[in-house]
């Protein structure tokens, strides 16, 4: 979830909802030595390894900032939607190079599969509630069928989906982890 206007303390936001802001929607990019800003999350993600982790980090940025529907087909207007995510292009190129470089089968149906999963791992059928709705009312009926009432999709393609979501929450992780390492020094300013 991206941090709203409510949402000012900069001690609670998280790496990645400081990153987004600062890569997305910052209007001030200057350095002040006595308060840690939009510019220390800028530095502190270009001197951190890891670019497929910084692309997965912009890329959710986009998703979760773009008005894209939930929960569903995209349908016409995913050509225009789904341009909004200017990262998307170059984490399918290189979710998919991995892939390949690991003779995974379908490395691009692969890739692009897990990456939408990752994107929006809500199981679609119940819409993320865990049960089907009972017709014509607002209450929940029977466990959805689909999820089992995880409220999960199905993660795509087996074991080696799990293996390329398992890199890709891995490359997320390290690069979050690295920093946070580094805005830590500036922890103590503002």
């Amino acid at each position: 979830m991206l941090m709203t206007d409510h949402h000012t303390n900069h001690h609670h936001r998280t790496v990645e909802e400081a990153y987004t802001r600062a890569g997305t929607s910052s209007s001030n990019l200057k350095v002040d030595p006595d308060r840690r800003g939009d510019a220390d999350v800028l530095i502190a993600a270009g001197w951190s390894p890891g670019m497929l982790g910084g692309a997965l980090m912009r890329l959710r940025g986009e998703w979760d900032s773009a008005a894209l529907p939930r929960h569903g087909d995209l349908g016409a207007d995913a050509p225009q939607l789904l341009g909004r995510l200017r990262s998307l292009g170059q984490v399918l190129s290189a979710v998919e190079r991995w892939a390949a470089a690991k003779g995974l089968a379908d490395a691009r149906t692969l890739a692009r599969s897990c990456v939408c999963y990752w994107l929006d791992p809500t199981c679609h059928a119940c819409l993320g509630r865990g049960s089907s709705l009972v017709p014509g009312t607002p209450l929940l009926g029977r466990v959805c069928k689909a999820c089992g009432g995880t409220r999960k999709a199905v993660e795509p393609m087996g074991q080696d989906g799990r293996r390329l979501l398992n890199l890709i929450d891995d490359c997320v992780a390290r690069r979050h982890q690295s920093m946070k390492k580094r805005l830590h020094a500036t922890k103590d300013r503002g």
